[in-house]
């Protein structure tokens, strides 16, 4: 009787599997038509499926009906093929399963970018790349140096002279033979009997770099023959900047010092009246020295 019940049961396993059919295919690149390795196959609305052999064929057992399959793989459009019949102990198969690559269609990128002209690396690229003989001082080497003014960080430029604390003069040559512009702009001077500007007026915070041209070209200005000098200014930041600075200072003599003498002038010291209400004890002897009363019509 056991041996019985162990072939009822193999017939009957062997009759469901007979139940089933299969889905059987090879898929195929577009493009070259040559076989994909790794391609998932899924049954529409199940996680039912499988991946293609080293040859691009798969095989998946479902029990008979209609399905669709969905065919996708990294870079390649998917599809998706539908009303594929399966019956029940036959083999379904799928022939010429071609997966295109995918493509996407980008718009135009355009990348802009400004040339660094702050440091003093850019401005010897400047000199080494011009026709003029040039020299001048970046803001990177202002920042070091810690000039206030326009005008005190040209006095480090080679070949620059300072006249009255104010006006540039280039190859120790006068101010009617020296120029200087803003942004290579020609700009009137504060003194109408002067041809150069006064540069104190010139926070460095505000300059890129200064740049001297000790010879002509075509694009500069004919009313200069000593030198011409370009303050070039920054650019309006993209964003608020806001810089914050705190600084304090320490007095030995005075501050943390229980011997120092303070000034005892009472309550009108802030109006400007030297009267004394109390008198005045010195901390170290103990004597009481009273202030003398000033008149405040004297003060007056």
């Amino acid at each position: 009787m056991r041996h019985i019940g162990i072939v009822i049961l193999l017939l009957i396993s062997t009759f469901t599997y007979a139940q089933k059919g299969t889905i059987r295919g090879t898929v195929y690149e577009g493009s070259t038509g040559e076989t994909l390795v790794g391609v998932s196959v899924i049954l529409e609305g199940t996680y039912t499926g499988a991946s293609t052999d080293l040859d691009g064929k798969f095989s998946i057992d479902v029990d008979p009906g209609t399905y669709g399959l969905q065919i996708s793989f990294i870079s390649f459009q998917p599809i998706t093929i539908s009303d594929v019949v399966v019956k029940p102990g036959e083999v379904t198969l799928l022939n010429n399963i071609e997966l295109n690559e995918s493509t996407i269609q980008l718009q135009d990128v355009v990348v802009s970018a400004r040339a660094l002209r702050n440091t003093e690396a850019a401005l010897q690229t400047i000199k080494r790349n011009s026709s003029a003989m040039l020299d001048g001082i970046s803001a990177a080497k202002i920042g070091l140096i810690g000039d206030a003014t326009a005008v005190e960080a040209a006095k480090r430029v080679t070949g620059v002279t300072i006249e009255g604390g104010k006006y540039i003069y280039v190859r120790g040559l006068g101010d009617r033979y020296s120029k200087t512009t803003l942004n290579n702009v020609d700009i009137p001077g504060l003194d109408p009997d002067r041809n150069s500007l006064q540069m104190d007026i010139f926070p460095t915070n505000l300059i890129e770099n200064m740049m001297v041209s000790k010879n002509f070209t075509a694009d500069m200005p004919a009313d200069f023959t000593g030198g011409l000098m370009n303050v070039e200014t920054k650019d309006f930041p993209e964003e608020k900047i806001l810089n914050l600075s705190v600084s304090t200072s320490y007095n030995p003599d005075m501050h943390f010092n229980p011997d120092y003498l303070p000034m005892m002038a009472g309550n009108w010291i802030f109006w400007g009246w030297m009267m004394a209400p109390e008198p005045y004890r010195l901390p170290l002897a103990g004597i009481e020295y009273p202030y003398p009363t000033v008149d405040t019509q004297m003060l007056k």
